[in-house]
């Protein structure tokens, strides 16, 4: 390779820096736009890019003779469970991933990885978060994590089973309205408390429009009788639905009817988390049918704080049995191991280093596989042979999902 001169350069601007932020979103736009299909980074993610959030992105970038050769933005996301602040995980959700086509193979996406890593570390973070291909990150030591559910409902599996669930009076008109929501929507305090009743919540009042419009989705208010009683946020083509809240979820089957009915759609998807059961156990009535897939890809910085949180994530939804766990974590690059004891006390989970033996031992990117994603149930049919025949019943999988609207 020849030798080239660049500089690594770590910037945050703000609305009044608003020419280094135009240039960034230029280069941003032009590479993706050669790669996929033409691209506005402000639009598809205004809850970063827009003027008034443009200072959030912290921008990493390599220049050659003062221009842009390539660049990651790092997202700051804090993960809170059930909205408490003591009971939350900072992240850095990376993006934006971007390299000038003619500075390809000089190394510039390694050593900018080995940056926006480092400087996550400094800013306190317990795990990096990214989305695209599996294997191209996998060398950054990232790996598929948790799992999402989707759920494929047709006009017919709709209408069939809202008629076995509803009487034949309830079905005959329609009892819900969709207004799409806006900057000055005056229900969005409603909607943003009704948000906040998820397990794991990643947004603030003030962003959370901002985000349910991410990648041009379309957010609307649920109504009834003119009040506001859940939100929807409908994909850019207006067939999936990957975020929905109503304060009474048994009436989750009459809102999606009323949904494509109104819409005039033959076909929903509608996505939710491994945790989000009460929606399972309503979707199910009506789907055609479901599959399950890994969700985001993440890299975990500190095991103690992410896998306590994970764990605290799942008792919320399931009974998990008192025991104690000792999990070795195998570096994947010096080959050195850690040990973590995992304990469920009735009153406290807690993760924490130890010297004790581990019950089982296995490398960062196999962690994450076979602990949080459907990988695990295939983990647990080998017998003696399973890395987790040994651990705590139903500890396993553990959850880790993301809306849409929250990732970057």
């Amino acid at each position: 390779m020849e030798h080239t001169e660049w500089e690594y350069g770590r910037e945050l601007f703000g609305v009044d820096r608003i020419e280094k932020t135009e240039e960034i979103l230029d280069f941003a736009n032009m590479v993706f736009s050669m790669e996929y299909s033409s691209t506005d980074f402000a639009a598809l993610l205004p809850k970063a890019y827009s003027p008034k959030r443009s200072g959030i992105p912290i921008h990493h970038m390599i220049r050659e003779a003062d221009k842009i050769k390539a660049l990651i933005d790092m997202y700051p996301v804090t993960l809170r469970l059930q909205g408490k602040t003591d009971s939350a995980v900072r992240a850095a959700y990376v993006g934006t991933v971007s390299v000038h086509p003619n500075a390809r193979g000089r190394g510039y996406m390694i050593e900018l990885m080995k940056a926006v890593e480092q400087d996550a570390r400094r800013q306190g973070c317990a795990l990096m978060i990214l989305d695209g291909d599996r294997h191209r990150y996998q060398y950054y030591g990232f790996e598929h994590a948790g799992i999402c559910c989707s759920f494929q409902i047709e006009t017919g599996n709709i209408m069939h089973g809202c008629a076995n669930i509803y009487d034949e009076e309830y079905m005959a008109h329609a009892a819900y309205s969709f207004a799409e929501l806006e900057e000055q929507s005056s229900c969005l305090d409603v909607l943003y408390r009704l948000y906040q009743k998820r397990l794991v919540t990643a947004r603030s009042r003030e962003d959370f429009l901002l985000c349910l419009q991410s990648y041009g989705a379309t957010a609307y208010a649920i109504l009834k009788d003119g009040n506001p009683v859940g939100y929807v946020n409908l994909s850019a083509d207006g067939k999936t639905v990957s975020e929905i809240e109503v304060d009474d979820i048994r009436e989750l089957p009459r809102v999606l009817y009323d949904l494509m009915m109104g819409f005039d759609v033959e076909r929903l998807d509608v996505s939710v988390g491994m945790d989000e059961m009460a929606k399972t156990e309503q979707l199910e009535k009506v789907c055609d049918s479901c599959r399950m897939y890994m969700s985001h890809q993440i890299k975990i910085l500190d095991y103690e704080a992410v896998l306590a949180f994970l764990l605290n994530w799942k008792q919320k939804y399931d009974t998990l049995v008192t025991s104690d766990y000792v999990l070795g974590v195998r570096d994947d690059q010096t080959g050195s191991i850690a040990n973590y004891l995992l304990s469920v006390a009735k009153e406290r989970i807690s993760v924490s280093r130890t010297e004790r033996a581990a019950d089982t031992v296995m490398g960062e990117l196999e962690l994450v596989r076979v602990l949080t994603t459907d990988f695990c149930f295939v983990e647990q049919q080998k017998g003696e042979q399973s890395k987790i025949k040994n651990a705590p019943a139903g500890w396993f999988p553990l959850p880790f999902y993301l809306p849409d609207a929250d990732t970057f």
